[in-house]
């Protein structure tokens, strides 16, 4: 059934009168379920091996856009998880505003309302994955599977995205957000993220950040650059974590590339994090990150394979290697079958694991590893 006929149907159940005004509704959405095998060792050197079923970022959406003449458009977005193997929500959602399976809250995906001209670029209030996140997306090919490219890289600290706030691949709240047009190919994106919405008071501040990305993309390079920032405030952070002391702040910059040539799809990207969140101000869990991905098309079969390696931060033995193999069968556009391998190796001290559904419990120091079976379904 037409996408927007679908729609219509919808809108019309809600609110039959609003929806006469807005004829352009579009509907869409990603189904994507895999089958897990995933090892891990517990505290007093016990093996855990978990088979289960996960959710990686089945979602729904809504979209539109009002021409509003001379060129300008109204543009609007609301979009959803659907966590549909019944569980929690992943730690790349729930981590940044708390636990809920309800629609819309925490659940939210991109979600917001602006303006968008061809001539003067576009401008989106709402909740919005930051430029620092979106710039180097693409060079994931696992994105949004167990092998997904987070379970190293953007992390501020030794324990990925599995620790709230800390993180740089964010999709916070309160965000204002401008993108500049395409000029041959050159653009680039700024973001402000609000820390908050409540008063402070006395010592107590809220935390803010921003985030900056600039891209060239045209035919078969593309490059990118980004940088972020966050202050950590110590009264009411909004999106991002408190920090324990006044004027701590992190921040991030990393350069990525890609290039395809013929069936063969390389990417790069380097990456450096600090903080200032030690004693009189030290650096506590900066270090940087170097990622290699490549992708060979045969046919409907894409073969694929990453490598991360994230140094130690101030402590010892706080690095980590991530190591992902797979392959996709492509049955159209819209479905796709998959098989993945993926590996994190923790030095003594690290407790890296996987960005979407982390393996259960490992201890400080042990490696944790899986295999996923999966299929993805858009519409």
């Amino acid at each position: 059934m037409n996408k927007k006929l679908i729609a219509i149907a919808i809108a019309t159940a809600v609110s039959a009168p609003a929806m006469a005004a807005t004829s352009n509704v579009e509907v869409y959405g990603l189904m994507s379920m895999g089958v897990d095998s995933v090892t891990s060792t517990a505290t007093g050197g016990s093996s855990n091996r978990v088979g289960r079923v996960s959710d990686y970022a089945s979602r729904i959406g809504f979209k539109g856009n009002e021409d509003l003449g001379n060129g300008l458009k109204a543009i609007w977005q609301i979009e959803s998880q659907v966590t549909a193997d019944g569980g929690a929500l992943s730690p790349n959602t729930a981590s940044i505003s708390g636990a809920t399976t309800a629609f819309g809250g925490a659940t939210l995906r991109n979600t917001f309302v602006g303006l968008s001209s061809k001539d003067m670029g576009t401008v989106m209030i709402g909740k919005i994955d930051t430029p620092y996140k979106t710039s180097t997306g693409r060079l994931d090919q696992f994105a949004d599977t167990m092998g997904d490219y987070n379970g190293l890289v953007g992390a501020a600290g030794g324990t990925g995205l599995n620790t709230a706030g800390n993180y740089f691949d964010l999709r916070p709240a309160n965000v204002a957000a401008y993108a500049t047009p395409n000029f041959s190919g050159f653009s680039a994106v700024a973001g402000y993220v609000f820390g908050g919405e409540s008063a402070t008071s006395g010592t107590a501040s809220n935390g803010n950040a921003y985030s900056l990305a600039a891209m060239y993309d045209a035919g078969p390079l593309y490059l990118t650059a980004a940088y972020e920032k966050h202050n950590l405030g110590t009264g009411a952070s909004g999106s991002l974590s408190a920090g324990t002391a006044p004027d701590q702040e992190r921040k991030a910059w990393k350069l990525g590339a890609a290039y395809s040539i013929m069936d063969f799809t390389l990417a790069t990207m380097y990456e450096k994090t600090d903080d200032n969140m030690g004693t009189n101000g030290a650096n506590v869990t900066g270090h940087n990150t170097w990622f290699l991905s490549g992708k060979y098309q045969m046919g409907a079969v894409a073969f694929k394979a990453q490598y991360a390696k994230a140094s130690e931060q101030t402590a010892a033995n706080t690095g980590a290697k991530l190591y992902t193999l797979g392959a996709d069968y492509g049955f159209s556009k819209r479905t796709t079958v998959y098989a993945l391998y993926t590996k994190i190796s923790n030095e003594s001290a690290a407790t890296y694991n996987f960005a979407w559904n982390g393996a259960p419990t490992p201890a400080t120091g042990t490696d944790v590893s899986g295999f996923s079976v999966g299929v993805k379904h858009s519409f």
